[in-house]
């Protein structure tokens, strides 16, 4: 049973600490590509 707690409270500090800033900066820089293409097709 503490295995599965320790276990649990390690992946879920892993998943706030690396996983969600990760998929942030993958966000911006998708929006990012997406706005420079609209910004060419615009021009």
């Amino acid at each position: 049973m503490s295995l599965i707690i320790i276990f649990g409270l390690t992946f879920a500090t892993f998943l706030t600490l690396v996983i969600v800033p990760v998929m942030y900066i993958l966000a911006e820089y998708i929006g990012m590509k997406f706005s420079k293409q609209r910004n060419r097709v615009n021009s």
